[in-house]
């Protein structure tokens, strides 16, 4: 999910900012200090989501929300708590107060990118009549190879390559980490660490600082447990 900062405050964005750089489905694309480069930003870029603060210069967050009858998803982060009902009666996806933890954060975020999955299925069921299954097309040993989501079972980085695994094959790729995971994007895989991607349907077992899918053991690093941890208990 593409998302903004909106808050003038140099500290806040340093926070929101590492938060984001915890969670794999959140693209940080612009850091926004006011109103009018918030608007700016929105007209030229896609934006799935904006964390907005309210206490703003010139115009606040709240009548901000108040001018625009369309606009992205919206988690506020601020210092006040005075204005969380009007800001649920504008249908923003969440309130955090200030200081908030990383865990409460990803709550916010994971209800965000509910929000925008809902939105989306009658889209995406009707994709689905069509294809059996979600494909992509990679560029291996100079072909261009179909692969079924269904099939990949992991993924690892290898310098500026990937490796892609199926319970039949490997393909190696020249392609990152990033651009595989904007092609492949959906909850099913989650990235675990900065050189291994996973689908969770592969899945055997999850221990507290590696996974097995088949016979391979895979690591987990600190920076993604919380985020793994999140997204396995919505199963149990």
């Amino acid at each position: 999910m593409n998302c903004i900062i909106v808050d003038d405050e140099g500290l806040a964005h340093r926070v929101i900012e590492e938060y984001i750089s915890r969670i794999p489905i959140l693209n940080l694309v612009k850091n926004c200090y006011d109103i009018q480069e918030t608007i700016q930003t929105l007209q030229t870029t896609n934006v799935d989501l904006i964390f907005l603060d309210i206490n703003l210069p010139n115009i606040t967050g709240i009548e901000f929300l108040k001018s625009f009858s369309r606009l992205p998803e919206v988690i506020i982060t601020t210092a006040y708590d005075d204005c969380a009902v009007q800001g649920f009666e504008m249908d923003v996806t969440d309130y955090l107060l200030k200081p908030f933890s990383f865990e409460r954060f990803l709550k916010a975020v994971y209800k965000s990118y509910n929000k925008l999955n809902n939105s989306k299925i009658i889209q995406e069921k009707s994709t689905q009549n069509i294809f059996q299954d979600s494909f992509i097309f990679v560029r291996s040993n100079n072909e261009d190879v179909r692969l079924n989501l269904s099939e990949i079972t992991r993924i690892n980085a290898l310098k500026d390559y990937i490796i892609i695994y199926t319970e039949t094959r490997k393909l190696i790729v020249h392609q990152t980490m990033k651009s595989i995971m904007e092609k492949i994007e959906s909850e099913n895989f989650i990235r675990i660490h900065n050189s291994h991607i996973i689908s969770l349907r592969h899945v055997q077992s999850i221990g507290k600082n590696s996974l097995m899918i088949g016979s391979e053991r895979i690591p987990i690093s600190e920076k993604y447990k919380v985020y793994l941890s999140k997204i396995v208990e919505k199963y149990k």
